[in-house]
């Protein structure tokens, strides 16, 4: 938050497509259009999913498209480099750079360039080992929570809070694009009264750039994040539900009247995007909760009866392959000799069916 102002996000994610000056015209975007913060997706590939994952499809208003996972995320990356020029750069505008990370090497990276926040993704709300290690450093953590449950959330929270209250919640859909008849926008106020004390905000997904943000706002989000782009038409899978410039310039002053109506108490709530107070995993959500929460895999040949180690293991996104463990129990191999009851081979799940 800034001066007690709802803080706004620009979300540049993956809509950079490779190119600096790409992030460089939306960081102007953003700063023009009065945001507070834009946020880059800093990963590596190979910490994110494995090369087996399989194909992605997708479609948009011009096609249909089939691709590798792995080989569309590779393509997503950017250099250590970027961060240095683009924390220059946005300081030169008065406005905040952050970003998420997905593993602890992406946080540590991030915290050595001089970022001052850490976003943590929906996706990593289940990786307890990514959340200590973030926590640990004692950075301040906007984390989303879509597709999550209560007790994952709170389960997320008391790993924070072992190290610091320096944590921010933010409500959304993981569906891409989001109808407003799926907001479930009532869970900001269950995020409130279930975690008091937190700061609770609104990643928003719709194709609308003014409903749900300024619905938020009466609802008491502190934090407004929203995908922008600088053409809807570009190729890759964000372009088309993002705002382009004079959009997201709509939707910060829409932010603002809003906070004014807040204050004044002149506002009504739309019950259909209200939606639902339940904290849980909706249908809508379910496809990209299997696709994208992260899981353990092998990252070598394990054969029959050798014993596992943590560092035979990966935290990935399982894309589409069978699951494996969560996260958490990464801590069995720590602390028990577990061995695999048959040959697992590079990548495969870790599950209990293969472990004794």
């Amino acid at each position: 938050m800034t001066d007690g102002r709802v803080y706004v996000i620009a979300e540049i994610g993956i809509n950079h497509n490779g190119s600096y000056e790409n992030c460089i015209k939306m960081v102007d975007a953003a700063a023009e259009a009065g945001c507070d913060a834009v946020k880059l997706q800093f990963f590596r590939a190979k910490s994110l999913y494995p090369k087996s994952a399989g194909e992605l499809d997708w479609k948009d208003s011009k096609g249909e498209y089939s691709y590798s996972i792995y080989g569309a995320v590779k393509g997503f990356e950017f250099p250590d480099s970027w961060i240095d020029e683009l924390l220059f750069y946005c300081r030169s505008k008065e406005i905040e750079l952050l970003s998420s990370a997905s593993d602890p090497y992406g946080v540590d990276i991030l915290l050595s360039k001089g970022l001052r926040k850490i976003k943590l993704t929906s996706y990593t709300i289940t990786n307890t080992l990514l959340i200590e290690h973030c926590a640990a450093t004692g950075i301040p953590i906007i984390m989303s929570t879509g597709g999550a449950t209560i007790g994952e959330i709170e389960a997320a929270i008391e790993i924070v809070t072992k190290y610091h209250n320096k944590l921010s919640l933010l409500h959304c859909s993981i569906q891409y694009p989001t109808a407003l008849s799926d907001c479930n926008l009532g869970v900001i106020k269950t995020l409130q009264y279930a975690f008091p004390g937190f700061p609770v905000g609104y990643s928003d997904h719709t194709m609308e750039a003014i409903d749900a943000p300024v619905q938020a706002v009466y609802l008491g989000a502190r934090i407004i994040e929203k995908h922008i782009t600088l053409d809807k038409a570009m190729d890759g899978p964000d372009h088309f539900f993002a705002l382009e410039p004079h959009e997201l310039m709509a939707m910060v002053a829409a932010i603002r009247q809003a906070e004014s109506d807040y204050e004044r108490g002149t506002f009504s709530i739309d019950k259909v995007i209200y939606g639902s107070t339940a904290k849980t995993v909706y249908p809508h959500e379910k496809y990209l909760r299997d696709f994208a929460f992260m899981k353990l895999f092998a990252n070598r040949d394990i054969l029959k009866g050798q014993s596992i180690r943590p560092e035979d293991i990966s935290i990935l996104r399982p894309g589409k392959k069978r699951h494996g463990l969560d996260p958490v129990y990464l801590k069995l191999f720590e602390e028990f000799d577990i061995k695999a009851k048959k040959l697992i081979s590079f990548e495969d799940p870790i599950t209990w069916d293969l472990i004794f």
